[in-house]
């Protein structure tokens, strides 16, 4: 078995399975659920999130398309079921076991953006607390359920109340409470997605940016979609989403109990004229503080809850996990020396990253990007690059990075990048993609540029599957080119990874993209179709033409003399609209350079820098 899921204690070893065990019985007649029943189960979890994912989406405030949280909750989740069963036999075996290993397995290597990533560890603790079961009663699903939960709360730094993981908390806890009366998983379940409806509602109250948006949180609502599914595919013949729920009267409130609790918030969204906060959910999810730290212990008989604990009472944000042979450690701290020199005292280090944070990341989502449209670009794209992107010669550091365009990916290459991969808005690839594109590459150690804020956690976690990945975390394109200018193959990858890292400080990054609906953002009123500057993720203004947008994101960024400006022209920008933009720039500003590129990029008319 993997070290993903061997570095927890196989909790729930004494709870009792139901009188059947090992029998097909299924939930209607009160027995365990046996592995093929507990699959069909999230099935039906993968249905619902499938019908719903527009809903999902629809719920985060931000006007531009970006990485959406039903979108990516929908593509790990599916994932997840695409890993067929299998034995593995450190595991323990048993049907229900191998179930819940193979869905924890495939969701890991299909997360995608931080609820993706979320999500995936949900799944994590729910197969370590079925190891060795051969079928799962009312107890054993509660107890995955809180095994679940407090793996979700370990996968974020500073874990924040109001969000999917107060949901799936509260989840958890309903269902301890039912089980603990001998009930059958049916029931357990039930409680489960009540508790989970009711979590969701009381969201706003816990942030204050929900409530001030009028919205209640989009994970959590994901949350309640793939609990509601779970009950619908338990109890139901087929795995349909359109079934009423277990306990709802046909016609009334509770029928359609995912759509009924969110048309207010979905109507609020609609209408404008809210003031709706710059600041969503998850920039409050992973808070930067000092200086983030990141490196791997391998040793002999270590103990991450010991080191856990240790770092929770001495750094911010700290995330730790592993095994007694490796232990990964992320943390925030105004000075990582002791933090390192206590980690020296455990074993040996590697893997280590320091940078400088800024003080808080904005991380906004969507409302509305079509999956359709994101798998069949996604899809696209790695046709397109499979046959550019056979395996590499063998050499000591590579680099690959998530880029989305042709020109653009052309632009990489040029630059030094071994295998550019199609991602980005919209269509944030999965863990598994990114460890392909790795070792794709030929490098025996590889550096990934996200380029992305979105796909940040996704690329670390893909590094903390193969210790032989790095993560630069860009979190734009001008970001990753600048990295990729101070990339020198002939150097130590900790000498590039210092460069690089330090590299993506000294670019001022703007971008211009279209609103997709009328809002308020910080005092600024955009409407749909409105021509939008944001500077390193900021939203500045909003203009009636790109080309203003993009002049307003160029002056906040201070252009001085030997200021040297890169605009990468969009797909969506008129080229000769561009010429003429960037003369006027020149001859309004002299001795600076300006140099246009054709980047071709989707969604972002242009994206520009500014060193």
């Amino acid at each position: 078995m993997s070290d993903d899921l061997r570095s927890q204690p196989a909790a729930g070893a004494d709870v009792a399975v139901g009188a059947d065990s090992g029998s097909a019985a299924g939930p209607n007649d009160g027995g365990a659920l046996s592995g093929d029943e507990l699959r069909r189960a999230f099935g039906g979890a993968l249905a619902w999130l499938e019908e719903h994912r527009d809903t999902v989406n629809a719920l985060n405030v931000f006007p531009v398309p970006d990485g959406d949280t039903g979108t990516n909750m929908l593509l790990t989740l599916r994932r997840a079921m695409e890993q067929g069963p299998h034995s593995d036999p450190d595991y323990g075996g048993g049907p229900a076991a191998e179930a819940a290993y193979s869905l924890a397995q495939g969701a890991f290597l299909g997360a995608r953006g931080n609820s993706g990533v979320i999500l995936s560890q949900f799944f994590k603790g729910f197969a370590v607390a079925l190891e060795g079961r051969t079928d799962c009663s009312g107890a054993a699903l509660a107890e995955a359920l809180s095994q679940a939960q407090e793996a979700a709360y370990r996968a974020v730094s500073q874990p924040v109340e109001g969000t999917m993981l107060t949901v799936i908390r509260e989840a958890a806890e309903a269902a301890q409470a039912v089980a603990e009366n001998g009930q059958p998983p049916a029931a357990v379940l039930s409680a489960a997605f009540a508790a989970s409806r009711q979590s969701l509602l009381r969201t706003p109250e816990l942030l204050p940016v929900l409530r001030e948006a009028g919205v209640v949180d989009s994970g959590g609502l994901g949350i309640v979609v793939i609990l509601g599914g779970l009950l619908a595919g338990l109890t139901a013949g087929d795995d349909t989403a359109s079934e009423t729920p277990p306990g709802a009267a046909p016609g009334s409130d509770d029928e359609h109990p995912i759509l009924s609790l969110v048309d207010s918030s979905l109507a609020a969204v609609a209408g404008g004229g809210l003031s709706i906060s710059s600041e969503y959910l998850h920039t409050t999810l992973d808070t930067d503080w000092g200086y983030c730290t990141e490196f791997i212990i391998s040793g002999q008989e270590l103990n991450p809850d010991r080191v856990r604990a240790h770092y929770e009472h001495t750094a911010q944000s700290t995330v730790v996990v592993g095994d007694g042979r490796q232990v990964r450690v992320h943390l925030h701290a105004e000075d990582p020396g002791p933090a390192l020199s206590y980690a020296v005292g455990l074993g040996t280090l590697s893997s280590v990253k320091i940078e400088s944070m800024d003080d808080q990341n904005v991380d906004f989502a969507a409302a509305h990007s079509g999956l359709a449209h994101s798998d069949r670009a996604m899809a696209d794209g790695l046709a397109a690059y499979a046959a550019l992107d056979a395996p590499a010669p063998a050499v000591d550091l590579a680099v690959t990075a998530v880029v989305s365009g042709d020109a653009l990916a052309r632009l990489f290459r040029e630059l030094g990048c071994a295998v550019p991969l199609p991602g980005g808005q919209t269509m944030n690839p999965s863990v598994q993609q990114l460890l392909d594109a790795a070792g794709r590459s030929g490098g025996r150690a590889v550096i990934i540029l996200p380029n992305n804020k979105n796909i940040i956690a996704t690329a670390q976690q893909a590094a903390a599957v193969n210790p032989a990945l790095r993560v630069v975390p860009s979190r734009s394109i001008p970001q990753g080119i600048a990295a990729l200018l101070a990339y020198n193959p002939e150097h130590s990858l900790a000498d590039n990874l210092a460069a690089m890292t330090a590299a993506l400080d000294g670019v001022a990054s703007i971008e211009v993209t279209r609103s997709v609906r009328d809002t308020s953002i910080g005092g600024i009123q955009v409407a749909a179709g409105d021509y939008i500057a944001l500077l390193d993720d900021a939203l500045l203004s909003a203009h009636p033409t790109a080309e203003a947008a993009l002049r307003a994101g160029l002056g906040a960024a201070g252009l001085r003399s030997d200021s040297i400006v890169t605009v990468y022209r969009g797909a969506e920008a008129d080229e000769a609209a561009a010429g003429e933009w960037a003369a006027a720039l020149e001859r309004a500003h002299p001795g600076i350079q300006v140099d246009l590129v054709d980047g071709g990029q989707p969604h972002y008319q242009y994206l520009a820098s500014v060193e």
